[in-house]
This record gives structure tokens, C-alpha cells and sequence, in this order.
């Protein structure tokens, strides 16, 4: 007999008082087992002040203002949005206190380990005070190396005797709760400091900014300090180039490249979402490499001082991909990734999307910007097709399970299979196929103006599926072929037939590479160079000497945070590499003779002769017309 045929028979049998009395049992004990909602307060007050330079500490205080209940719970963040990796931030946090709007003390608990817990005592208005450790000391959120926390600024708070840095989710607790409230920031400087924050200005108070809420608080880092800063309007907006780290140094040209890059996605996207816009750009003397995390106004990018006179392509790359997160992240997203969860993971099937496609307009937007021509969009698009296509993880992991399996990838991708870089290609494929449907009246840039106009309609992320509708409306033909091939499936990716009138022809050539025997992936940064992990037995490097935990401190004589692009770029199989390594408190130099392996190599070349609507397409496509 049915389970429910024998509850409903014996229920049947109880009095009626009987069911009743436990009905309401059942509904006493569920809720007993919910939290208690907290009412959230009328506005979230802020102070950051630079407290005590030679040991690297901020003092933060938060007040909540307009509580009501018994108790007010204040958190920090697990993670930063843009970085799927959970960190260990709270450990830079101490010294907690807390008071009400009489500067009373009140009782603090620690209940969690980024949780701390006051008692009101009926106060209206309870602020929370804690030391705040300006070195990020979890090794998994610098690299698992120990690095100048300077270059990760963008997930860590800084702080020397000329330079400050506030990143919101690891230094600003939130108001359990509380998040949608009001906020405010206030900070404290030295004197002859600026203060510098894409968050809303306050009129006649430098030190002061607000946000409608914790979300847009926290995602705008405040830089403090000495450094140098330029403005211009562009598009009605205000844009700004905040440089740190560049003293000595030409910066008019890089300066320059960055304005041509804005006004450039205003072309390409039609307009601008934001109210102001700040590049943050910070150069290291001892980094060898780029680094970049996208704010809703802004971008905080991390580059060698080499990159920036003259500028460094790839480092004006990063930064035009940087910006394109402006529209697609920050604005055009999942449902998920805003209102923000803090507390835990959050998982989204479309990160080949938010990083891949953002990846895919970079080179554009340098054609765009009259920086570089279509050759460099095309020799851009090929190396990563050819790194795709000589990845063994193709075959195993989709571009979905890459995505929503990001946090086991530390925000890279899953299984060996980075969501940037397939996620590039299926953007150039997507872009192809939209503009091959509807020769040239529809493609990829319709496709991000459609879903700006929808989150923006909304206020929200969009639902799942919502890219593959959208493409599928906008071109009238259906999409759900393309999708199941490319990201839901290990196919391989149709170069060949979806480029076929595009004006793009994808030419393969094997050819011997030279191949130094060391798992880049496991490369670490550190302080005095770049840490070996993995060294393949049998291999050039091995056969040279270098063992696993080497640091590789010098090629060529230089050192490493003067080395810039790729070390075996123009060499071949059989060269000698010289290097130097410090061994525990050893130096050590030593040649590595490198070896060949075979390599398909993908290049983009533009058709001969092509149709009149597969020229219009590839000037499209690469921001030549």
C-alpha cells in the first residue's frame, strides 16, 4: 500500500483535537528551527583611518544606525565577487569592541569566525571597532607564495608610508542582514594624502563617499596616498587614471592609451552605464606579472613597472578587459552574482560568458581605439585558439561544468579547462554565427546591449538561459544547436564551418616548439622570483639541474621583474636558456638547453576574395570598419 494511502488511514483515526495539537507542534518546532530576521538599520556608517604605518594597521569602525532588535550581527565577507575563492581575510581582523550611540560599551561575541554578534541593550545605534592587519596572511589568497601584498592589493589592504588601499569585502564588515541599507565612508588620513573611490562623492567633503547599499560600498576600494591622477569627460562622463608606483616614469602615452580605450567601448556598446569611471592602476618593481579585478565604476590592475613606458600591449589588453566588465559582470549578469551571498559559494553556469566574451572584446576594443590593427586581433584570437586546442581537457570538461566548477579551479576553470580562454572562442564563434544569420544587421555587440537593457529594466541579474533567448530573439533562428555543442558538450568547437563566410579562414600548421620541462600552471610569484613546482623528469629543465621549490630569480641576467612576455617567445629548440636560482640560501646559475615538442599551431587569415557581406562582417568583428 502507498506510504500516503497509510498516513491518510490513520489519521483518519485521531480525534480531531489530536491532529490539531500536533499540527501545531510541528509548526512550533519549524519555527523554533528559522533564524530569527533581524530589521535591517537605516544606514551604515563607515570609518576607515589609517592608524599605525609601521605596523601596517587601519582602524575600521561600523556603525548601524536605526536598529531594533536585541542583537546585531556584523560579518566579512568569505570571498571578493570576481575571484571565486574563499579567503581567510578575517584573520587580519582584532582588537574588537563594540558601543552604542553614547559611546557605552556593549557585549561582543564571536559566534563564527566571521561573525561577530553585539548586544544592543535597547540602543538604537551600535558601532563595531576593529584593527584591521594591512597584510592579507592566508597564503591561498596571495598566490601560495609570500608576495608584496602591494600586487594583490586588489583582494588585500594595503598600507606603507606613502600608499594605502581599502578593498571592501576584505577590510568593511556588513551588517548581517543589513546589506540593502544605506551606506557611508569616511576616511582618515595623513596629512597631504589624497583619497581617491569610484563610490558617490559627498559635496565639500573629500573624505567622504556614499553607496545605495553594502553591495556597491564594498565593490569600490578606496586608494589613499601619494599618486598621481588625471581626468577627463568622456561621453559626459568623468574618467579618471589614478597611476601608483610610477614615479621616475614617462606616463603621458599610457595615460593616453587608457582615454582611447574608453571612448572606444562607448563606441562599441553604445553607452556608458556608469556614473564615473576610475582606472586604478598600480606598477611593481618586483612583479613579473599582470593582474586585474573589475569594480561596477572602476578597475584595479596590477602591471609591472616595465609595461608602462611604452606601454605594454598586454598590459593595455587586460586593462580594456578589464573595462569591458563595466557592462558584462558588473551590470549584465546572473541572477546570482548580485544581491551578493558572502557567506559561501556561489556558483553560476555562465562564467565562459562574463570572462570568456569580456575576454573576446579586449583586442577589439584596441582596434577600436586605433592602438593596434586587425593583425593583432587575429594573432590575439589565435594564440588562445591554439592553447585550446592542444589542451587534452577539451575533451573532458564542458565549458558549463568549467563554470560552475570555478571555485575548484581557484576562479579559473575546471579540470585544466580555463573558462577565459574557450569561453574567447565561443564568443568568436557566437559573434559569427549571429552576424552569418542575419548577414551583418545582428551580432555579439546587439547581444550585450539586449542584455544591459534587460538588467537594467529588471534591476537584476538575469535568469539561466537568458543569453541563448536572447540570441535566438534577436536573430529570429534558433541557438539551442550551438549552446548544447559548445558549452554543454566536449565537441570539438566548429572553427571551420562557423567562420565559412565570415571573412575569417582558421589555417592549422604543425611546428616544433621549443619546450622547457616545467608545469607553468604550478609557477608561483614570490618575493624573490618565480617558484618551481612541478619540473617533468627526464626533462630540458631537469637535465639542466632545476629542482621542484627552485626560484627562479633571473633569465638572461635580467632580473625576473624586468622580464616581460613569454621567455621562450623568440627562441628554438636547441637554444640555451640561461637562469639563475636560489636554492634554500644557495645561488645557483645554470643553461638549459631547450627541447622540441610538436605543436598545431591556429592562425587566423583574413578570406581571399571575400563576399561583400563577409567583408562587412569581418570589419565588424575586428572594429575596422
Amino acid at each position: 500500500m502507498p506510504l500516503a494511502s497509510t498516513k491518510d488511514t490513520f489519521s483518519d483515526r485521531l480525534p480531531t483535537e489530536t491532529i490539531a495539537l500536533r499540527l501545531f507542534g510541528v509548526v512550533f518546532v519549524l519555527l523554533l528551527a528559522l533564524p530569527i530576521l533581524a530589521a535591517p538599520p537605516e544606514q551604515v556608517r563607515y570609518s576607515v583611518a589609517v592608524a599605525d604605518i609601521p605596523g601596517k594597521r587601519f582602524r575600521v569602525t561600523v556603525t548601524a544606525a536605526g536598529v531594533t532588535d536585541a542583537k546585531v550581527a556584523f560579518a566579512l565577507p568569505a570571498w571578493s565577487p570576481g575571484w571565486y575563492v574563499i579567503t581567510n581575510a578575517d584573520q587580519n581582523i582584532s582588537g574588537v569592541t563594540a558601543t552604542d550611540g553614547a559611546n557605552k560599551p556593549l557585549a561582543v561575541s564571536h559566534p563564527e569566525r566571521r561573525t561577530w554578534e553585539v548586544e544592543t541593550g535597547g540602543a538604537k545605534q551600535v558601532s563595531l571597532t576593529y584593527d584591521l592587519l594591512a597584510v592579507d596572511r592566508d597564503p591561498d589568497a596571495v598566490g601560495q607564495g609570500s608576495l608584496d601584498p602591494r600586487k594583490f592589493g586588489f583582494f588585500a589592504p594595503y598600507l606603507d608610508e606613502t600608499n594605502g588601499f581599502v578593498p571592501g569585502p576584505a577590510s568593511l564588515m556588513y551588517v548581517v542582514g543589513g546589506t540593502a541599507a544605506p551606506c557611508r565612508v569616511t576616511y582618515r588620513v595623513p596629512a597631504g594624502w589624497a583619497i581617491a573611490s569610484a563610490n558617490d562623492p559627498v559635496e565639500g567633503d573629500p573624505t567622504t563617499f556614499t553607496a545605495p547599499n553594502y553591495d556597491v560600498l564594498a565593490d569600490h576600494p578606496g586608494e589613499l596616498g601619494k599618486f598621481e591622477r588625471t581626468e577627463r569627460t568622456i561621453g559626459g562622463v568623468p574618467v579618471s587614471v589614478i597611476l601608483v608606483g610610477a614615479e621616475g616614469k614617462e606616463t603621458g602615452r599610457f595615460v593616453n592609451a587608457c582615454w582611447k580605450i574608453a571612448e572606444a567601448g562607448l563606441r562599441v556598446f553604445g553607452k556608458a552605464p556608469f556614473p564615473r569611471y576610475l582606472f586604478h592602476v598600480r606598477f611593481q618593481d618586483r612583479s613579473a606579472t599582470m593582474e586585474g579585478l573589475e569594480h561596477l565604476n572602476g578597475t584595479v590592475v596590477s602591471l609591472p613597472r616595465a609595461t608602462l613606458d611604452p606601454p605594454d600591449l598586454s598590459a593595455l589588453s587586460l586593462i580594456a578587459h578589464e573595462y569591458v566588465h563595466a557592462w558584462n559582470v558588473k551590470r549584465i549578469r546572473p541572477a546570482a552574482l548580485g544581491p551578493f551571498d558572502y557567506s559561501k559559494e556561489v556558483r553560476v553556469r555562465d562564467l565562459w560568458w562574463l570572462e570568456g566574451v569580456t575576454d573576446y572584446y579586449a583586442p577589439r576594443l584596441l582596434v577600436e581605439a586605433g592602438l593596434v590593427n586587425a593583425e593583432y586581433w587575429r594573432a590575439y584570437i589565435s594564440e588562445i585558439m591554439t592553447g585550446v586546442q592542444a589542451n587534452p581537457a577539451r575533451k573532458t570538461v564542458t565549458l558549463e561544468t568549467a563554470s560552475l566548477k570555478a571555485w575548484e579551479g581557484r576562479s579559473e576553470g575546471f579540470g585544466g579547462l580555463s573558462y577565459y580562454e574557450k569561453g574567447l572562442l565561443v564568443g568568436l564563434l557566437l559573434d559569427a554565427e549571429m552576424r552569418k544569420r542575419t548577414e551583418n544587421r545582428v551580432g555579439l555587440d546587439d547581444l550585450v546591449r539586449a542584455l544591459l537593457e534587460g538588467t537594467e529594466k529588471s534591476g537584476k541579474g538575469y535568469a539561466d538561459g537568458e543569453i541563448e533567448r536572447q540570441a535566438t530573439a534577436l536573430t529570429g533562428t534558433d541557438f539551442k544547436s550551438f549552446f548544447d555543442r559548445t558549452i554543454r558538450s566536449t565537441e570539438e568547437l566548429d572553427y571551420d564551418g562557423i567562420l565559412a563566410g565570415s571573412g575569417l579562414q582558421p589555417e592549422k600548421t604543425t611546428i616544433g616548439l621549443p619546450e622547457i620541462g616545467i608545469e607553468t600552471r604550478t609557477l608561483t610569484l614570490t618575493e624573490e622570483g618565480i617558484k618551481v613546482r612541478d619540473v617533468t623528469a627526464g626533462g630540458p629543465a631537469a637535465k639542466a639541474g632545476l629542482r621542484p621549490d627552485d626560484v627562479i630569480t633571473h633569465v638572461d641576467g635580467k632580473p625576473i621583474a624586468d622580464v616581460t612576455g613569454s621567455v621562450l617567445g623568440t627562441r628554438e629548440p636547441g637554444d640555451s636558456l640561461p637562469v639563475t636560482v636560489r636554492r634554500q640560501n644557495r645561488t645557483i646559475r645554470m643553461s638549459i638547453t631547450l627541447g622540441r615538442s610538436e605543436t598545431v599551431v591556429y592562425r587566423l587569415t583574413p578570406t581571399k576574395n571575400p563576399t561583400p557581406v563577409a567583408a562587412a562582417i569581418y570589419r565588424s568583428m575586428t572594429g575596422t570598419r
